[in-house]
């Protein structure tokens, strides 16, 4: 087999087996019905909501004219694919700052830090019952040291058309964020895991850490951002209809937690 032929099938295989957490993701959404409650009566900043609010609005109309131009012509899906992540993660972000806002007050997610903050907020708020997603999936808080000992799965099945549909696929989900979380720490913090004291840092930030499935977009962000999104090669067998649908499903899982956000939001208020 040549070097060309195996770059393209592994170009493939990559770029169905992220379309399957992104499908198992909107599944999950599709399903969901969230809940949140208001603990004490903590002032709201009104300037940082307007400010947030505008900033979604702005974002939010540059989605919606991606997925226009895309529908019109699938080429454009091709140009619009890279930030797309980025631009529905932040949408998401004002909101779940402004959410976060009105349940107790919390002002880190207007400031700097506010995107990992948010994140650890979220965890605690459902962790206390005081927000609920509706499913025993998106409630669920994973610990990194859980999510290590998920069982395997048939080497290649991750990237068969249907697997978002088995219930498997939600692990499958969560051990892809956790190795995002582990490279962008790796990162950060300069590991050189070949050394005995970085190793050991490691193990530790493993038992210390947790993610949510939601962290999904936050996750699919920081790739497109910093790094790129190599599941979907253009040069290499990912045609412009492909992507085109990756865009769709990407853009229904998002719409399905906005409009969630904005129901909560606009009970609270």
């Amino acid at each position: 087999m040549s070097p060309t032929i195996t770059t393209s099938l592994n170009s493939k295989a990559s770029f169905l087996t992220h379309l399957n957490y992104i499908k198992c993701l909107e599944k999950l959404l599709s399903n969901a019905t969230f809940f949140a409650s208001r603990v004490g009566t903590s002032p709201r900043h009104a300037a940082d909501i307007a400010r947030f609010k505008k900033l979604e609005v702005v974002t939010r109309k540059s989605i919606r004219k991606d997925i226009e131009l895309s529908r019109e012509d699938s080429a454009f899906a091709v140009i619009a694919a890279p930030w797309f992540p980025v631009k529905c993660y932040y949408s998401l972000y004002y909101l779940e700052s402004i959410l976060v806002h009105l349940i107790d007050g919390t002002t880190s997610g207007f400031g700097k830090g506010g995107h990992t903050s948010v994140r650890k907020k979220i965890y605690n708020l459902v962790d206390s019952g005081v927000i609920s997603l509706g499913t025993s999936e998106l409630n669920r808080i994973y610990k990194l040291t859980d999510i290590q000992v998920f069982p395997a799965i048939n080497p290649g099945q991750n990237a068969r058309y249907d697997y978002w549909r088995k219930t498997e696929c939600t692990n499958s989900v969560a051990k892809k964020l956790m190795d995002y979380k582990l490279h962008d720490a790796k990162l950060g913090k300069k590991w050189n895991l070949h050394t005995k004291k970085h190793r050991e840092e490691q193990k530790q930030f493993i038992f210390n850490e947790k993610l949510m499935l939601l962290d999904f977009f936050y996750w699919y962000r920081i790739k497109a951002n910093y790094r790129d999104l190599d599941y979907i090669d253009f040069e290499n067998g990912i045609t412009e209809t492909e992507v085109l649908g990756y865009i769709e499903d990407y853009y229904n899982a998002y719409i399905y937690y906005r409009s969630q956000l904005l129901r909560r939001i606009n009970v609270l208020f």
